[in-house]
């Protein structure tokens, strides 16, 4: 496996970030790295080294980017070694990159807006428009691919070739479908208030006498089990997923103390049913924390032991009910719970990758000055975001995503999905149960892999010559020797 000698020359303070941001960079490349003194094939300083492959360094951005206040950026279209890259830190060199890649990798990788901003949504959620790439309408560019792009083809100028190998197992790209379980049956106090008073009752939906009655039938047939919509909905995915060979991340809920928390029991005859059938088929099975478990670790860890105790068996994943996300204690809460690997981080309103990460990354804590050892896998789409928020019709949905994976699989990426059990349910999401089944096709297309999150980061990390999450941060933490 190939192992990339890299040599650093920046300000004490820094040093643990570059290398930090050198690491993932590298990751992304499919290269292991190693800190050395002397005999680097990579520096990163202010000024080059003879024999080794330069990235210049900008000691004012590195100095910023550990202040808590917005970086001043200089984001600007940029070309190196004929790679299209966004500049943020410019240089003053005569160089055909004058731009500190590192630190730009680092202001991503790092979440340092989501640090420095007090943009909140109505439910305490970081926005898009807040964001970078979301205020430049370029919420789905990976970005940080294409430094390490740039990076990949400055090596090749100077005769270093790097493997250009399969990511996954034997493919490319991968593939994450998850699903968040938010409910189990559509016969809540809720959805019968809806349906009954609202609809029947008081003609919300402004239909006639005679399709009111006909889907008050229709609703009040959802009582017996099979007619369920949400658990048609979970049999349909398990049975399109058999036959494409997709294994899933299933999230459930374990709690519950707010209004938009659905509680239901995980020792009801439902949910015993599913967690059997997910666990004897080897799907992932995960926690969706209730709504404010987002800041409150000691919820978090309860709902998990419930969740443990009820599946049998240890749980690694993790994603939050409405996106829900601080930084950096989320991810801190989560990490302590014992949970391996997060797919929070994604915008409700708008798909794309939340930090232009297209791949698993490894968070870092700015206010401790550390790396989080939980693995991070941005968000790409979601259904409700192309439904609800941006109110697309379940055929232009449908190009966007394939859309979206396209873009994934030309940067061997991974793409997170997320589909709700209330897919193939006619009366509230008609068509979208269609997508579903077509996204599905296009994820078996030899493309991608597709298995559950941990798994993904496994196949990951191991094709660039990591055995561990622990191996990656003994690298980021030792200093060169």
């Amino acid at each position: 496996m190939r192992e990339m000698r890299i040599s650093t020359d920046c300000d004490g303070a820094f040093r643990l970030p570059a290398r930090y941001a050198l690491t993932q960079l590298f990751l992304v490349l499919g290269v292991r790295v190693r800190f050395v003194r002397d005999g680097a094939e990579v520096h990163y300083g202010s000024t080059p080294v003879d024999g080794a492959f330069w990235l210049p360094a900008d000691p004012t951005a590195q100095a910023a980017l550990l202040e808590k206040q917005a970086a001043v950026l200089r984001p600007q279209d940029a070309e190196a070694w004929g790679r299209p890259f966004l500049s943020l830190f410019p240089v003053a060199v005569e160089y055909p990159c004058p731009s500190d890649l590192v630190a730009a990798a680092f202001f991503f990788f790092s979440l340092h807006e989501e640090w420095t901003s007090e943009e909140r949504d109505q439910f305490d959620r970081f926005t898009s428009a807040a964001s970078l790439l979301g205020a430049r309408g370029e919420q789905a560019r990976p970005v940080l691919a294409e430094f390490a792009a740039v990076v990949r083809a400055g090596l090749a100028s100077q005769g270093i070739a790097l493997p250009d190998d399969a990511r996954y197992g034997d493919r490319r790209a991968a593939a994450v479908m998850t699903h968040d379980i938010d409910y189990l049956s559509k016969f809540t106090p809720g959805l019968i208030f809806r349906e009954v008073i609202k609809n029947f009752l008081f003609n919300r939906r402004h239909v006639s006498a005679g399709d009111r009655a006909q889907r008050l039938r229709e609703y009040l047939a959802y009582w017996k089990r099979e007619r369920d919509p949400y658990v048609r909905s979970v049999v349909n995915m398990l049975e399109t997923e058999r036959e494409r060979d997709i294994e899933a991340t299933w999230l459930f809920k374990a709690g519950g103390t707010d209004k938009r928390d659905v509680t239901y029991s995980l020792e009801s005859t439902r949910a015993r049913w599913l967690l059997d059938t997910l666990r004897e088929s080897g799907h992932d099975i995960g926690l969706h924390p209730s709504f404010h478990a987002h800041r409150d670790r000691a919820m978090l860890e309860r709902e998990k032991t419930r969740l443990q105790r009820a599946a049998g068996i240890d749980l690694q994943s993790v994603r939050q009910h409405y996106l829900r996300f601080r930084y950096p204690e989320t991810l801190r809460n989560q990490s302590d719970a014992g949970f391996t690997v997060d797919s929070t981080l994604g915008f409700a309103e708008q798909e794309g990758w939340r930090n232009g990460s297209a791949h698993p990354f490894l968070p870092f804590d700015l206010e401790r000055k550390e790396v989080l050892p939980i693995w991070e896998l941005p968000l790409l789409v979601m259904d409700g975001t192309l439904a609800q928020y941006r109110g697309l019709a379940p055929g232009e949905a449908l190009g966007r995503i394939a859309e979206l994976l396209d873009i994934a699989a030309g940067v061997s990426g991974t793409a997170v999905l997320l589909f709700h059990n209330t897919s193939f349910d006619a009366h509230d999401f008609p068509g979208w149960g269609g997508v579903f089944e077509e996204t599905s096709s296009i994820l078996s297309d030899g493309r991608f892999l597709t298995r559950g999150m941990p798994e993904t980061v496994e196949a990951w990390t191991a094709s660039a010559g990591y055995a561990s999450t622990g191996e990656v941060m003994k690298v980021i933490n030792s200093e060169p020797v």
